[in-house]
């Protein structure tokens, strides 16, 4: 037996892994390079080098190569190990990169599980649904960061206060206010007409935003409320204290042609990448 099948076979084997993690994602949108993927992968192929040498350490010549093999092994699972669970090396995009997939992961499951209790379809759908949402904002966030744009202006909501549950469920968080899916007859009860424009957070995922056309006017929910938009320009809608821009991205590739835009008067902004089809 030859040493460099063997480092083939682990190092095959290890690539092979890597790709193998990617296929319970979503959506092609979603697979992004992954730091803490790749260090997962490296670890299951230093313990894969340690178990194979372990059951054939007999059929290769030197003891002490077979020996240095394994400690070799158990170092790159060690040095792994501490990679992933200490993220040391994890910064602001890469972090986004890394949680895009894992996101994905709980969307594919939340839409595709056959479930039949109805509290837990209920929670399910909330899942996917704030995923979907978290996803289109990591994936406009990147965007940004690779272009160089930054922002030092971080909405905060209040400070919380003492009161009854009344005033909690009364109470709103500005910060929580995004945009929510919603279906072609819900859009229907505002729009007079047939939308021939969508945004979609995800290529499956129903619309957050309907327009009769790119100036024409629109609809969109907000906190379980469907809101009336008025084009003020093609592409830009409004309501009293809100904004929605779409902006398409040509060249952009599969992962998204456009980019959402929702800005609150009294509150935070947020950008999202998805799919704009008119």
């Amino acid at each position: 037996m030859h040493y460099g099948r063997f480092a083939a076979m682990i190092l095959a084997s290890t690539v092979v892994m890597f790709g193998l993690m990617y296929l319970n994602t979503y959506a092609l949108e979603h697979i992004f390079f992954s730091e803490t993927r790749i260090y997962m992968a490296l670890l299951m192929g230093g313990v894969m080098a340690v178990v194979m040498m372990a059951f054939m350490f007999g059929m290769y010549p030197s003891r002490r190569v077979n020996l240095g093999i394994m400690i070799g092994g158990g170092v790159v699972f060690v040095g792994t190990l501490f990679l992933v669970r200490a993220q040391v090396t994890v910064q602001d995009a890469s972090y986004m990169r890394a949680m895009i997939p894992h996101h994905s992961i709980a969307v594919m499951t939340s839409t595709r599980a056959e479930i039949s209790d109805p509290r837990v379809t209920g929670l399910a759908g909330d899942i996917a649904l704030a995923q979907r949402k978290e996803i289109a904002e990591m994936r406009a966030l990147i965007a940004d960061l690779e272009a160089g744009r930054t922002s030092g202006d971080v909405y905060e909501d209040p400070a919380p206060q003492v009161g009854d549950v009344q005033a909690a469920l009364s109470n709103t968080l500005l910060s929580t206010l995004d945009p929510e899916p919603l279906t072609r007859e819900e859009a229907g009860q505002v729009l007079a007409q047939e939308a021939e424009c969508t945004f979609r957070y995800t290529r499956a995922g129903d619309p957050v935003l309907y327009a009769t056309s790119p100036e024409g006017p629109g609809v969109m929910l907000l906190n379980g409320v469907l809101v009336p938009l008025d084009a003020t320009s093609p592409g830009l809608w409004s309501a009293e204290g809100l904004g929605m821009f779409v902006e398409e991205l040509p060249g952009a590739g599969l992962r998204a042609n456009a980019r959402l835009t929702f800005r609150l008067s009294s509150g935070p902004e947020a950008a999202f990448l998805g799919f704009w089809h008119c």
